[in-house]
Formats: C-alpha cells, structure tokens, sequence
C-alpha cells in the first residue's frame, strides 16, 4: 500500500512523491511523464501548477486531457510500447477504478508507476490495498480526517476486479480469509471432544463467520455509497509547490481558481472555502514577498518551455496557437478582499450581471415584476443612474465605480441584500501600459469568480455542428443511422481542443483567450437565466421523497455537456431556495434530467445543497438503481459521480426506480 495523507501536518510527504517522480526520470532525456488531467476547471489549473513545478526541474512530460475512465484504461494500453516511460500522473480522476488491475490488463510495463491525485470520493478501496504496489495515492481530505473517517481498506481484497466500485457495493460478495484458527478447529480426534461439543463450536464458528461477513458488507456499503468532493487536487499541488520552493502569485492564482470554481459549482460549501481560501492561500500570500521566485511559464504557447527540452521526434503538445501577452511592464498584483458576488460585473453591464448573478436574482426575485422595480429603485437609491449601470463597467463614471461596493453596503439592505452580497475572494490587477492590448479591452482586473466562470465556459462548448439542429450532417453508417463510434470521436476532440482553450485562458495574461472566454462566459449565464425562467414559467420542478427534479426535453445547445447543466441545477437551487427570501419549501437536492437527441440519451446531473449536506446523495441513488434493474443500458463512466446517462428507451424504468414506490 502506498498512500500519503497529506492534510494536516503531513504536507511533507508531497514533497517525497516529487523526489520519486524526480528520481524515476534521472538518467534519461526523454519524456519520462504522461499526465492524465480531467477535462475540468480542477484538471486545467492543476496542470498548469504541475507543468511549472516540472519545467523548474527540467523534466519532460506529455499531457493528454481524458474525460471519461474509459479513456484512462486506454491510456494504459498506449503506453505499453512506450519504454521510457516511468511515471503516470492522473489529476482530479481514476482514483475510482482498479488502477493496478487495468495497468496489468493493459500490459504496462511493471516499472511504470501511477500517481493518483483526485478530489472525487469514495475511493476504489483497491487502489489502497496493501497488495497494491504500482499505484501511489495522495489523500488531502479534511473532511474524513475531521470526521474520523477511516477506508475499510484490504476488506474486499481480491473481489474488486472490476472497472467501478459499483460492482464491489452492489452484491456484497466479498471474500473472507481472515477466519481465526478457533473458526479453522472444525476436525477433532475420537476421545478428544464429545460430538456434540465439536457440533456446537461448528454452529458458533459459523455464526461468527457470517456476522463478521455481514459488519464487513456493511462497512463496504456504507463506504461506497458516501459521495463527497475532498480538496480540489490544484490546492494539493500548491502544497507541493511550497515545499519545494516559495510559490509564485501565479501558482496561488491557479490554486484560487480552482477553489472558487468548487464553490461556484456547488461541490464546497462557503464554509470549506472560506477555510482553505483563509488558511492556505491567504496565508501564502500574505508570506509572498517576491513573485518573481518561482516563474511559472511563458503563457505563448499550450505548455511552453516543455517543449524547449522535448525530444526531437516528439512534442510534448501539437498544434499549439500563439497569441501576444498582456504588457508585462511592472508587476502584476493578486489581492485578497471582499468583492461583490455578482458574475463578470467587471466586464459587463451592472445590470446586465445582477440579472445573471444567482444570490441576486433569486435575494431580490428578479424573477417577478415587482423584483424588477426593487431593483430599479435600489438604483435610484444608491444614486447609480441608468447612464451607470445600462453602461460596461471599464465605461462608468469612476466616482461610481470607486464607491460601489459601499453603495451596495449602505442601501442594500433595505432591499433583503445582506453581508452574502460579498465573496471573499483573490482579484488580479493585470497591469498594463496605456496602448497596451489589456487596456484597450478594459482588462486591467479579473477576480477568481470571473476567472472561473471564464474556464468552465470555455470547457463546456460543443461545437454547433454536433448539435441537434445539424443532425442531419452528422456521420452515418452504411445503413443510414447516426455513427454513435464517429460522433463520440468527435466530441472527444472538440472537449480536448476545450482544456487547451481553458489553458491558455486561466491566468488571465493573454487578451485574445481571455476575450473569447469572457464572450463564451456571458452566453452561458444567457443560456441559464433564459431556461431557469422557462422552467419557472411553467412549473416544471417538482418534488419526490427524497429530491426534486426537472426534466427537459428540449433543451438549447449549450446543455449538451454536463458542466453546463450541473450549473444550471445549481442556479436553480439558488434562485428558488437558498437564496430566496422567507421561502418555506424544505431545501432539498435537485436532479436535472436533459434529453439529448444527438445521442439518443438522458442526461441526469444531480446538485446537493451544500447547506443540507456535504455529501452528494445522487451518486447512491444512481448505484441503486443500476442494481435494482440490471437490464437497463447506461453510461456511468464520468468521474464526477452525479453525472449518469440512461439510454431513452430505458428512461422510463429507471426513473420509477429513482422516484421509488410514493411517485413524485
């Protein structure tokens, strides 16, 4: 078993996982490094930390974006030609699959080792066994550190052999070597023991033996059915990057977007970040005194530097585009501060980002006629007229722009807005020279809430041609139907081409990106407002037992990728119950179902409110399901366990499972 716990005190043990990764490529100029990130915002910010931790130490990587584990175990099966090879480095996924078995399936050479640093929980307890000797894991939880949780690991020893811990909760069939030698004493001598005794201590023995089976099932059950998110794996990374040396701004603005991006998404509750925002980035910040002593790369191309000290024969990124940087004149500045909680207010109207800004759509109910003139008279209150807030902010009188955090402090109050209005949060002032690219867009200043929108938008696009409308010119096969192989192949590259996007935009220094992220950014808040009103219009949420839910069938094209609608289920939670004032309906998780017609399937994104709980309660649900009704076709292969498709023709047997027998 290799396992580093490295929250709390342990931080250390980081710092040896690197001295191994260092070691394994000492010798040797070729790319000793594959790393396998996940195509989200969590994937981007860590790669970037990682790919400057190993240019410091000139060691050559490739990086390959995955967004499914099936594409991991493929992975695998690449690599096995590959004999410089000694390191796999997956980011913020495959800690939920058999790593050592498919590495083994795969035929990956015995020397190659994987690393495995993933927020998503529960663990496939295989991954942690002590029979385990190829996969490394690194474990940031506080949250199982807090609670005293500990992994039933080595209990399910060799019955895990599957590609999804689902097959390990589902049939409670696991193995049990660990019998006492009084359980093994079942033969006795004639004259030694009297039959019935020896009879007796059988019947004991066996009762023993199925209770212990029975706690153990129970243990494993329990186990896998807890769905949660632990540290995103960027602010591991960080950690790591401080002990190897003091950690630039751009390393800690990396790591802040990646926080404020759990946030956003509903997988942290404001408590947990307003912790490790407290406790670890404002910290190093504070410690910061020269930014300039650990350089991050140049950001001219996908991952510079790395391909300086590539082999000839193989770039370790192809295809990379150039843009021209932000003025680097003078230093660029990250703060810590309390900014207003409203979506890219500073690169779009006031207004424009109130309307799209979940805490004040649904605080003020700007859903309703009478929101609407609660707002405009809040306006007029605060003295912000019409020129101002109808106006791009980077466009406003400055007087206004200098004291709108106060106005907002002073008169919103009065209008249901309380101290919620604010995020703490890091805001980059970018710099700049007057003509310089930034200033002539008005890019002086982004903060981490606009920066993560801007990577989750960027990540989330589907090209037009893959939408229904154009279903028509997607592939066929020879008798006329939809290639579903083509069409997959497809996505694939367009989702790759996204954390490329996504990576270029991140800090923030190229305009060109950071423009066309913005733009992108603005059409999915649209998208979101204009379909949570539809849905609100006409009553389409409705309550199970346990959950509420929505379902649409047909929906715009941005809802074709899952981030886009777990942001939607969010808003919705947002809007209708945390946010809204003296509202009486229980706040209870909201499961989205998307139909998808390109595909043929339902898409179920489900959202926990982080006040009601830490755990995600879809990922059970789900698992239940599946193995309630063995027949229906799915796809279950997203890292983030919320996430399920269900083919349309099953639909509707899966869902009088999931509402159970009450209905809803």
């Amino acid at each position: 078993m290799v396992v580093h716990h490295v929250s709390g005190n342990n931080e250390q043990q980081l710092l040896e996982v690197f001295d191994a990764l260092q070691e394994g490529a000492q010798g040797t100029s070729a790319i000793t490094i594959r790393i396998l990130p996940a195509a989200d915002t969590d994937g981007v910010c860590a790669t970037r930390i990682f790919a400057t931790m190993l240019q410091k130490v000139k060691i050559k990587y490739t990086v390959v974006p995955v967004t499914s584990n099936t594409e991991i175990t493929d992975q695998f099966q690449q690599v096995a030609e590959d004999a410089d090879l000694r390191s796999i480095v997956l980011l913020n996924c495959g800690a939920s699959i058999n790593l050592q078995h498919e590495m083994i399936q795969a035929g990956t050479p015995d020397d190659v080792r994987c690393y495995v640093i993933d927020s998503h929980r529960p663990f496939m307890l295989s991954n942690l066994s002590s029979d385990n000797q190829r996969v490394v894991v690194i474990d940031d939880d506080p949250i199982a550190d807090a609670a005293g949780i500990q992994p039933p690991i080595n209990e399910d020893a060799g019955s895990d052999k599957g590609d999804d811990n689902d097959s390990v909760a589902s049939d409670g069939a696991h193995s049990d070597a660990g019998d006492s030698d009084d359980e093994k004493e079942d033969v006795w001598d004639a004259g030694e023991r009297p039959p019935e005794q020896s009879r007796s201590r059988k019947r004991r023995g066996l009762v023993d033996r199925l209770m212990r089976q029975q706690r153990k099932r129970q243990r494993l059950n329990e186990y896998y059915s807890t769905s949660y998110y632990a540290t995103p794996c960027a602010m591991s990374l960080f950690k790591m990057a401080k002990q190897q040396a003091p950690p630039s701004q751009d390393l800690l603005w990396l790591a802040a977007v990646s926080l404020t991006g759990y946030h956003d998404l509903g997988m942290l509750s404001e408590l947990q970040y307003n912790q490790l925002a407290e406790e670890e980035l404002r910290e190093a910040l504070d410690r910061s005194c020269d930014i300039g002593s650990f350089a991050t790369q140049s950001s001219t191309s996908r991952l510079p530097d790395a391909s300086s000290f590539a082999s000839d024969d193989e770039s370790v990124i192809a295809g990379s585009r150039r843009h021209a940087p932000l003025s680097s004149h003078g230093k660029r500045r990250l703060r810590f501060e309390k900014d207003l909680r409203l979506t890219l207010y500073k690169h779009w109207t006031l207004e424009e980002s109130i309307m799209h800004s979940s805490y004040f759509y649904g605080s003020l109910e700007l859903y309703r006629d009478k929101g609407l003139r609660s707002l405009k008279n809040f306006f007029a209150t605060a003295g912000i007229v019409p020129a101002n807030y109808k106006q791009l902010y980077s466009c406003m009188q400055f007087p206004i722009k200098k004291s709108m955090q106060q106005k907002f402090k002073d008169h919103g109050k009065a209008y249901g807005l309380t101290e919620k209005m604010f995020l703490q949060q890091f805001v980059r002032d970018l710099g700049g020279q007057p003509g310089d690219a930034g200033q002539s867009l008005f890019l002086q200043e982004v903060s981490c809430l606009d920066a993560a929108h801007i990577v989750t938008a960027l990540l989330s696009g589907v090209p037009a041609a893959l939408g229904s409308a154009q279903m028509a010119a997607l592939p066929q096969t020879a008798d006329g139907r939809r290639d579903t192989v083509a069409i997959s192949e497809l996505e694939r590259d367009s989702l790759v081409d996204n954390f490329w996007r996504a990576y270029e935009a991140v800090l923030c220094k190229e305009p060109t990106p950071l423009v066309e992220g913005i733009a992108e950014a603005v059409e999915v808040a649209k998208a979101v407002n204009n379909l949570a009103r539809l849905v609100k219009d006409t009553r389409a949420i409705h309550t199970a037992k346990h959950f509420r839910w929505c379902k649409i069938e047909q929906p715009p094209h941005p809802f074709r990728h899952h981030i886009t609608i777990r942001r939607f289920a969010v808003w919705l939670l947002h809007v209708h119950f945390t946010f809204r004032p003296k509202s009486d309906a229980k706040e209870l998780p909201l499961l989205v179902i998307v139909r998808d017609q390109v595909r043929n399937v339902y898409m179920c994104v489900g959202a926990t409110p982080t006040r009601v709980s830490e755990q995600d309660e879809f990922g059970t649900r789900f698992r239940q399901a599946l193995r309630q009704d063995k027949t229906l076709k799915f796809r279950y292969d997203f890292f983030d366990k919320s996430c399920i498709e269900i083919f349309a023709e099953d639909f509707d047997r899966f869902w009088d499972i999931m509402k159970g027998p009450s209905g809803g």
